[in-house]
């Protein structure tokens, strides 16, 4: 009787100890999360309003975030050894890994951008008809609202994140047509088109970034890998 108290109490302190690492690994990911959604809201104001100043920041801290990133997948390992989880936890560690590899891919991407801005600056001559910011302000929110479902496990939340994607691509594949008719009829403008649509390339990407984010807080609650969902379907397989 005493061993199985003794068996009992053990179990329950691993099991508190593992709630608590998990609870700090969660605060630690909303960290990286925060630093990496300022660092797109300062790219983008930078090329919005082609100031180069403006995104030196973005560019400059990119260090910090990669070492951030690092020390998170060091956490979830030691987690996976010292723990052995299981069920959700164990769908939370490893979706935790994936997402932090996500966030930081979106902190290159913001460099890109906050880059193209100081090349925007250099040019003075972005045509106001080609408009980045419907695109800007659909990806940023797709990154605020990824984000929001892993802090709250909404998985309702993080599917209509992912349904977000198509409008992306749709608003993309609108400005790079736009684009490449204002070169033809103003080839002077050639180099500053060009910088800005290859700023928004990158905001077409941190877009698909957040959508894998929203697949992985799938995962995470549900079990559900989205994926490679059937396109006639619309589902994919559970684990």
């Amino acid at each position: 009787m005493r061993a199985s108290c003794v068996f009992t109490s053990r179990r329950l302190w691993v099991e508190n100890d593992l709630e608590d690492e998990i609870r700090q690994l969660e605060q630690r990911m909303l960290n990286v999360g925060a630093l990496v959604e300022n660092a797109i809201d300062v790219a983008v104001a930078a090329l919005l309003h082609a100031d180069a100043e403006l995104g030196e920041p973005v560019i400059e801290e990119d260090a910090e975030i990669d070492r951030l990133e690092v020390g998170i997948e060091q956490d979830c390992l030691a987690i996976l050894e010292n723990h052995r989880p299981r069920g959700r936890d164990l769908r939370f560690i490893t979706g935790v890994m994936k997402i932090n590899s996500n966030l930081e891919r979106m902190a290159d991407l913001a460099v890109n951008i906050a880059e193209a801005a100081v090349e925007v600056a250099g040019h003075r001559a972005a045509p106001p008809a080609l408009d980045p910011e419907p695109l800007s302000t659909l990806s940023q929110h797709m990154v605020r609202e990824g984000l929001t479902a892993l802090v709250t496990r909404d998985a309702d939340l993080a599917r209509r994140v992912c349904d977000m994607d198509d409008e992306a691509d749709r608003l993309f594949e609108r400005l790079r047509e736009d684009a490449v008719r204002m070169m033809k009829e103003n080839p002077a403008q050639i180099d500053g088109v060009t910088s800005i649509i290859g700023a928004l390339g990158n905001l077409e990407r941190i877009a698909d970034q957040a959508t894998n984010v929203a697949e992985d807080v799938v995962f995470m609650v549900d079990g559900d890998i989205i994926r490679h969902r059937d396109s006639t379907s619309g589902r994919g397989s559970s684990v």
